[in-house]
């Protein structure tokens, strides 16, 4: 199989450039992680988010643990998409 290259992958230009301007506000403390909400520490690895669905459109920071656990989130996604009840 080929690999795909980081641009079409969603890590083009437009990616780095976002991620190059985050990371002076990141490293200076006080930014909460998208997905858990929790902060980032200065100098803890972090991530730029994709929204799961669309990977067009960016979340903003995540931990970087948090970001690469997309197949959890998928499987949480589905498994919460069984429990919803009906609409009375």
């Amino acid at each position: 199989m080929r690999q795909l290259s980081p641009a079409s992958r969603g890590y083009g230009t437009s990616h780095r450039q976002l991620r190059a301007r985050l990371a002076k506000a990141v490293s200076g403390g006080g930014v909460r992680c998208a997905r858990c909400g929790k902060p980032i520490v200065p100098g803890e690895p972090w991530d730029l988010g994709h929204h799961d669905l669309n990977r067009l459109v960016y979340t903003g920071p995540e931990h970087r643990s948090c970001n690469r656990a997309t197949s959890t989130h998928r499987l949480q996604r589905r498994q919460s998409k069984r429990r919803t009840s009906r609409i009375w």
